[in-house]
């Protein structure tokens, strides 16, 4: 994969500065996310051509038993392709769920900030309107003279 880094710097427009910090690190990030994308598409069709290799050998398994023996009987190897089968159908929709493709390509890790933190900076205002007001007030009150005869 080092290999595609040049290639795709040159192409993005970057063929004087090869290796800059900021060029490569843009680089090195499509990269691994076109690595990421075609390593989900092979799972993808490779999924799909053992499900498809799986339901053939089960119907062709089938059928050899009905025209041996004209009677059906599971056997082991039966159950070996049904298993190959549900297991390749199994990875087939997973890799085909919307979610998959989303987190691969990065949009589903994006970190959600909490609701409270919004609300913060007013918080924070309306404390120290309210310090400045409560101190102002303490201030204009008149102080009590320490020769009182009451």
């Amino acid at each position: 994969m080092k290999f595609l880094i040049p290639l795709i710097s040159f192409f993005l427009g970057n063929a004087k500065n090869l290796f800059k910090e900021p060029s490569e690190a843009l680089t090195q990030q499509v990269v691994l996310k076109i690595r990421s994308i075609t390593v989900l598409v092979v799972v993808t069709i490779a999924s799909l051509a053992l499900s498809c290799v799986g339901i053939s050998l089960l119907v062709a398994k089938f059928a050899e038993q009905l025209d041996a023996a004209g009677s059906f009987s599971w056997t082991p190897g039966l159950t070996i392709y049904l298993g190959l089968t549900v297991v390749a159908l199994g990875t087939l929709f997973y890799s085909l769920r919307r979610d998959t493709w989303l987190k691969k390509m990065g949009f589903g890790e994006r970190a959600t900030r909490p609701q409270n933190s919004a609300g913060r900076p007013i918080e924070n205002a309306l404390a120290l309107l309210l310090m400045d007001y409560l101190e102002e007030r303490k201030s204009r009150r008149p102080h009590p003279s320490k020769n009182s005869d009451r």
